[in-house]
């Protein structure tokens, strides 16, 4: 057992005698680590919602449909639910998100929440960064009360995540995430390293409040600078007690296979020096390539870094079928769809048929 795997497995049962108010998600933690030592989950952001060539149809998946087996993990994000919407910001319904979660976890499968939470001073997207919301919604601030009454629906929905018996699913939970890039209304230059803890801290200590027992918390900066360092990964971290699982989102955006290798190894190495000195779980949060033009981008290019890194899962982001820019895993008739064959029958990567046995008592 490697080191990273040793330090992981020792704070997760010590956390479960701790922690028996977190049951779900300590069992999530202990399966998480078991499930590292055979390889790297492989995830997909709304997979079974739409793809690239179909939209909202049951019992359908882009990743299935090329391989015969669905992701391990999958994603989804509760954008709009704070404002009482019935379906997120990319039209999912609230109502079928819940029904899929509940499916992917009793067929063995992982999930994992992102929340692309709308800027609560302007009243526009994520993607709005002015009004200095930060510090308006923490406590003191004129939009507290608000801030607490979005808290309390995130709450509410993953609270009634549950199983036919009662059973609550647990959930890797990535809030306030890519604070390291300027592009969200919680992100660098939008408020300071202390505000951002003081936000992620209130949000995990009211959710825990209100019984949020199922929920794995996860850190996940953005790609910043491909020479990054530990100072600048931990530069909003929130502390060890708030956290769970740490990892990185970054994209291929040009065709530089290269080059986007090079980035993966220089910010993997700083996630898994991270992981080993705070003995956390570690995972590749967010990446993908615009449509996956090269054809054996998934073998050539992604797998070899993957191979490299003690990493649990990585999420490939979404197929929106009505934006061809935002297909960033194989569907059938892609140019990548055989490279993914291959990708998915190597030992290394793991969809849900590798990991529905491995469960933890």
């Amino acid at each position: 057992m490697n080191k990273i795997m040793t330090t992981i497995a020792a704070l997760a049962l010590t956390t479960a005698s701790m922690a028996a108010s977190r049951q779900p998600a300590i069992k999530l933690i202990n399966r998480l680590a078991a499930i590292q030592k055979q390889g790297v989950m492989i995830g997909h952001q709304d997979d079974p919602m739409y793809g690239c060539s179909w939209k909202w149809e049951e019992n359908r998946s882009d990743v299935k449909e090329v391989c015969g087996d669905y992701p391990a993990v999958m994603g989804f994000d509760l954008g709009d639910l704070e404002l009482g919407k019935d379906k997120n910001l990319d039209g999912v319904p609230f109502d079928r998100m819940r029904k899929e979660i509940i499916k992917q976890h009793e067929r063995g499968g992982i999930i994992t929440l992102s929340w692309h939470t709308n800027n609560p001073a302007t009243g526009k997207n994520a993607w709005d960064f002015e009004g200095d919301a930060v510090s308006k919604i923490l406590p003191g601030g004129k939009l507290n009360k608000k801030f607490n009454s979005w808290l309390t629906m995130a709450t509410n929905f993953i609270n009634s995540l549950k199983t036919a018996d009662g059973q609550k699913v647990p959930v890797i939970f990535r809030p306030w995430h890519e604070m390291s890039g300027g592009w969200f209304w919680w992100g660098e230059g939008r408020c300071t390293a202390e505000q951002y803890k003081k936000l992620y801290r209130y949000t995990y200590n009211y959710m825990m409040r209100l019984g949020c027992s199922n929920i794995v918390w996860a850190y996940s900066p953005n790609l910043a600078d491909q020479t990054e360092t530990v100072e600048h990964y931990e530069k909003y971290y929130p502390g060890d007690d708030v956290v769970d699982l740490i990892g990185i989102d970054i994209y291929q955006r040009e065709p530089n296979n290269a080059q986007y290798q090079g980035w993966l190894r220089s910010e993997l190495d700083v996630v898994k020096k991270v992981g080993e000195n705070r003995k956390k779980l570690i995972a590749l949060t967010e990446t993908g390539y615009n449509n996956v033009p090269d054809p054996t981008w998934f073998t050539e290019t992604l797998l070899p870094v993957l191979k490299e890194y003690p990493i649990c899962y990585v999420l490939l982001w979404r197929n929106a079928w009505d934006n061809p820019t935002e297909n960033y895993i194989a569907a059938p008739g892609k140019p990548s769809e055989q490279d993914f064959k291959k990708f998915y029958a190597d030992p290394k990567t793991l969809f849900v048929k590798d990991i529905n046995l491995v469960n933890i008592k």
